[in-house]
């Protein structure tokens, strides 16, 4: 009898474990970042393979809401979220552009990384697919958006040992998107001040906030 039960319940266990679909595995590894940095590469691609552009940066993030993608070359730039504010500066041109925050854009990468409340089976059709190389402990996930006017056809999400380290992107006019994170560093405590922003002095400030008020 004994030996029976133990039988049943090693069954179970592994009709649990199958039953876990694409959409339970990608949500607990999102979810397992609650804070985030590393440094990334991006690479952009036109439909046929031609570099456009490549940036290299800092990247750090914090659930909900909180994020800041710093570029440090070739040209500087940089987008801080706090939950309620959006701010994009451009050294070059000696401008801000202060956005409401917004998590309607539940299409995007940035809600992936910030949102407490994902639901992926709403926005995506989700597809873990085999990987091919030979990187072990790597799970790969295809993501097509349900939504026609997407911002992006597709997304696909690389993890290595629970940790994300590559966003492949497509948009609708063929160009595709690749980030590369490096020197990743998860759960660690971040600075409130790295997801606020003061404007220097002599730069233009354009507050769209005030504008809907």
């Amino acid at each position: 009898m004994q030996k029976i039960f133990k039988i049943v319940v090693l069954w179970f266990f592994v009709c649990s474990c199958y039953a876990q679909t694409s959409e339970d595995k990608l949500t607990q590894l999102l979810l397992n970042i609650k804070t985030f940095e590393a440094n990334f590469t991006q690479t952009i691609k036109d439909k046929n393979s031609r570099l456009i552009q490549q940036t290299f940066g800092k990247i750090y993030l914090e659930r909900p809401g909180k994020f800041r993608w710093q570029v440090t070359k070739p040209n500087a730039q940089l987008i801080i979220a706090n939950g309620n504010k959006l701010w994009v500066y451009d050294p070059d041109l000696q401008q801000v552009t202060i956005q409401h925050f917004s998590q309607a854009t539940n299409q995007t990468p940035a809600y992936l990384l910030s949102d407490n409340n994902l639901n992926l089976a709403h926005n995506f059709n989700i597809k873990q697919t085999p990987q091919i190389s030979q990187i072990a402990n790597a799970e790969v996930f295809n993501l097509t958006p349900k939504e026609h006017d997407a911002m992006f056809s597709s997304i696909r999400l690389t993890f290595i040992n629970k940790q994300i380290r590559q966003m492949e992107l497509q948009d609708n006019m063929g160009h595709f998107t690749s980030i590369l994170f490096g020197n990743v560093k998860m759960g660690e405590k971040l600075s409130n001040n790295l997801f606020e922003f003061t404007a220097p002095p002599n730069v233009d400030v354009l507050d769209e906030t005030k504008k809907r008020q």
